[in-house]
């Protein structure tokens, strides 16, 4: 039977007051490298989650001509078809702004909808969600460095 020297490392140490200290190099790279993949699902899950829940939607941004104000009913209905996420009037309730799934229904449909109410309306522009919330968040941002 050949000699051993792991049975009896913890005698041999203890007799030449070597002790352990610290935290293995192992757990402290586990433990950094987990720290640094947890700082960046932090920083990169929200904005992949929220590109995915957004990245079908478009906006329709609509102005009635003679600059009347969309009434009330209208933009109810609107919102009402199917496909549709949110109807918003801007500040001075000229414009009416149309949140729709591109997939389920197109600007079309609500050009069909303000012929049957006899409403002479024009499609101002249609552009990405997400491209018209950084916009409003610029415009915002301006705004803020103005005043």
């Amino acid at each position: 039977m050949a000699w051993d020297p792991e049975t009896y490392r913890e005698k041999r140490e203890k007799v030449l007051g070597i002790r352990k200290r610290g935290i293995p190099f192992g757990s402290l790279a586990a433990v950094v490298s987990l720290v640094i993949l947890l700082g960046f699902a932090f920083v990169s899950v929200p904005g992949a989650v929220s590109y995915l829940s957004t990245r079908h939607l478009d906006d329709a941004i609509y102005k009635l001509t003679g600059n009347s104000v969309w009434e009330g009913a209208l933009v109810a209905e609107v919102r009402q078809i199917d496909g549709v996420k949110a109807a918003e009037q801007d500040t001075h309730g000229t414009r009416l702004v149309v949140t729709f799934d591109r997939r389920a229904v197109n600007p079309s449909a609500f050009d069909i909808l303000f012929r049957q109410k006899d409403l002479d309306t024009a499609l101002l522009n249609r552009i990405s969600h997400r491209q018209r919330q950084n916009t409003l968040k610029a415009e915002k941002e301006s705004e803020r460095e103005t005043l």
